[in-house]
């Protein structure tokens, strides 16, 4: 992780529509919380069928327009955990900042 990228997203806003509609299906299988953490973020969903490749798609999608950041799936206790890091104080923030909408698109009884 570098102090130096830059905190951008490269997505226009079709692009980026069509990904916040992929991102809200996979929470409305398996969301389980969003966590901040020092670096960034951390999405945990259920490791049901599909998930953890669906995440691992997404997160090399992202790693393409939002290259600020660190993107790490990874699995334990049956669950599918993304990390999404950055350095810096912008780019944590910015980080922080992702998937706020997905919290509201999973129903309580998946938390």
């Amino acid at each position: 992780m570098g102090d130096n990228r830059i905190v951008a997203c490269t997505l226009d806003l079709r692009s980026m529509r069509r990904r916040r509609r992929r991102w809200h299906e996979l929470a409305a299988r398996a969301f389980v919380r969003r966590a901040r953490t020092d670096s960034g973020l951390r999405l945990v969903f259920r490791n049901e069928p599909g998930v953890e490749e669906e995440l691992r798609k997404l997160a090399r999608l992202e790693r393409d327009c939002c290259a600020f950041a660190d993107w790490t799936v990874g699995t334990a206790d049956g669950l599918a955990i993304l990390d999404v890091e950055s350095a810096g104080d912008e780019a944590v923030a910015a980080v922080q900042a992702m998937f706020g909408s997905l919290d509201a698109s999973a129903s309580p009884s998946r938390r």
